[in-house]
């Protein structure tokens, strides 16, 4: 069965997925050698035997229809298999993403939408403004080598995951930066339901230690990093309220406006 980390992109998920994957990985050197162990969906290597790729080239949007396919393919090595997705979790043209007969659980990672557009604009080296239309629009849709991910609106993403029937946990970037301890702890003891771990308060502690946002950054520098896009790092500061200094007024408002009801709902606002 498929476990999901899930969140809108530049939430936090990178960082999760180090703690997860440094918990029950190899010790490296290299922290980054460990996300191997979750693998990102949609990727060509689970469409493998389901859609040739040039059939993709001429319709990219053939992809949704067949998520379900490949996750089935995926779960007959009768496995946990860990993945991270940026996608929404709910149907493309009468297409789901996912289903309770594939996923056994998720944990989805949300963070505060002012930060998100910050860091979405460095990433991908926008302005503060195409970065704000991006993640209020219901057709945003990234194309990872050919391979669709519909990421769509923060708040409608954020619905999508809030109601999926599974097993989850949602949980605020904000919360584990301000508390990594007890919210990773809660977090190992979900996964623990769908595959049994050793669960070990140092070295929890430790992986923290491993993980903290310097020790990534500086990570970043020594190794490189293959998700970095623009010219800035990665792991460029990892702040909960940048947004309060560099995001015009005009901006704030419009994401208020636009997203109030959920990030209410989250204690945003």
């Amino acid at each position: 069965m498929i476990f999901w980390i899930a969140s809108y992109p530049k939430s936090g998920n990178t960082w999760l997925r180090l703690l997860i994957s440094n918990y029950l990985g190899s010790d490296d050197s290299n922290l980054f050698n460990n996300l191997k162990y979750i693998k990102r969906f949609p990727d060509k290597q689970f469409f493998e035997g389901i859609i040739e790729k040039e059939k993709l080239k001429k319709n990219d949007m053939q992809i949704f229809k067949h998520f379900i396919n490949a996750q089935e393919k995926l779960n007959l090595n009768g496995e946990l298999n860990i993945l991270k997705t940026h996608n929404f979790a709910g149907t493309i043209s009468g297409y789901p993403f996912t289903n309770s007969e594939n996923s056994c659980g998720a944990i989805y990672i949300i963070r505060d939408p002012r930060s998100v557009v910050v860091s979405h604009a460095y990433h991908h080296e926008y302005n503060f403004e195409k970065s704000t239309n991006r993640i209020l629009s219901t057709e945003n849709i990234a194309n990872n080598d050919g391979y669709l991910e519909a990421r769509l609106s923060w708040n409608v993403h954020y619905l999508s995951w809030k109601n999926i029937n599974i097993p989850k946990i949602i949980l605020r970037y904000e919360d584990l930066i301000d508390d990594p301890y007890n919210n990773f702890l809660k977090i190992l003891k979900f996964i623990n339901q769908f595959k049994k771990i050793n669960i070990d308060e140092n070295k929890i502690n430790d992986v923290i230690k491993k993980c903290s946002f310097k020790q990534v950054s500086d990570n970043e520098k020594k190794f490189g990093f293959i998700e970095k896009k623009g010219k800035e790092n990665f792991f460029r500061k990892g702040l909960v309220d940048e947004w309060k200094v560099v995001l015009k007024k005009d901006l704030i408002q419009k994401i208020e406006k636009e997203l109030y009801k959920e990030m209410r709902e989250l204690k945003y606002i």
